[in-house]
């Protein structure tokens, strides 16, 4: 954790400044460490680096455990590819413009590879992530100047209001509890003129229908189970879609076929399988959800299910800013 974080976290339980006493400190890293509330008392561990404003990681295990399996899988510069990147573009809309020099909050960091891309646009970029991908995403990017990564709860989060001038989800809000409370937590986190873009998984017909089918079995097998089932199935897969008689039969079990190599198919089959929550939306619901918060200039991106909107209400809009990593707020 880097001492400027304390310039935007609050409490998350009453929204009142922390104090943040050190351990162990590498660097500008804060490594081990202590946040507490002033008011409420309640205090918060940093383990590994890692603000951990959550006891545990609830309902996502499933995520605590691919995402440190495929630790290195889909970030761009460890991988050697940049799909991050163009997904990134795709689903979001920002551009390095719009981002250099910004304040950023990734919801659902996983391994960091779109913080990456963000930081790499000259943004500062703050993680959050309710499982243990943190862990995965500080290996990988912790240390980076510009990379902040937190664990916590969405419906419960640690950050004053009008903070951020972006805020991207890509592929994350469909996995909490209710999709549309989870989103509705993420405007007031902006700064008058902030933008947020989200992309929640659609409606794709009877792919949908096969997977939602299979998934009432699927989501009670043990992850290490099922992850082993998905590592035998795929390879067999590829060999049988490339049958023309046996295809269809294959393609009755929806399976990920990227083109980005085995092991993605593995990580994107089971990802697909084991996640206790994962809703499907409209275009048309989605839209309602930006115009219940108040948004402006509310358009859909290219990608389907994908929205990007402004936050032009008038108000107090102060933001509190990230600048030297070892500049402490007045708290």
């Amino acid at each position: 954790m880097k001492r400027a974080l304390m310039n935007i976290l609050v409490c998350p339980t009453c929204q009142v400044d922390l104090t943040l006493s050190v351990d162990v400190q590498n660097g500008e890293e804060v490594e081990v460490g202590m946040l507490r509330c002033r008011q409420c008392d309640k205090q918060y561990p940093i383990r590994n680096g890692i603000p951990r404003f959550v006891p545990t990681d609830d309902y996502v295990g499933n995520f605590s455990f691919e995402w440190n399996v495929h630790r290195k899988t889909q970030v761009d510069s460890i991988a050697g590819h940049n799909e991050s990147y163009k997904t990134f573009l795709e689903k979001t809309g920002f551009e390095e413009a719009e981002l250099r020099d910004k304040i950023v909050l990734d919801v659902g960091c996983g391994t960091g590879r779109f913080m990456e891309v963000a930081a790499g646009f000259g943004a500062t970029v703050v993680g959050i992530d309710l499982s243990y991908a943190v862990d995965a995403a500080y290996a990988n990017m912790g240390v980076h100047p510009k990379i902040n990564i937190i664990q916590a709860n969405i419906f419960q989060l640690p950050f004053r209001a009008a903070t951020f001038d972006a805020i991207y989800s890509i592929g994350v809000l469909h996995h909490t509890r209710n999709t549309r409370e989870a989103f509705l937590q993420l405007p007031r986190l902006l700064t008058k003129h902030g933008a947020i873009a989200i992309w929640v998984y659609g409606w794709a017909g009877d792919y949908s229908k096969r997977l939602d089918r299979i998934r009432k079995w699927t989501i009670h097998i043990p992850q290490r189970i099922l992850y082993a089932m998905c590592a035998m199935w795929v390879p067999i897969y590829y060999v049988l879609y490339k049958i023309p008689l046996v295809r269809p039969l294959a393609c009755m079990v929806p399976t990920s076929y990227q083109g980005f190599g085995l092991a993605w198919d593995i990580l994107d089959t089971f990802d697909n399988y084991s996640p206790l929550y994962q809703w499907k939306h409209s275009s048309s619901e989605v839209q309602g959800w930006f115009q219940e918060a108040g948004l402006e200039q509310v358009r859909q991106l290219s990608y389907n299910v994908s929205f990007r909107g402004v936050r032009t209400m008038s108000g107090e809009m102060s933001s509190p800013r990230l600048n030297s990593p070892n500049e402490l707020s007045a708290a």
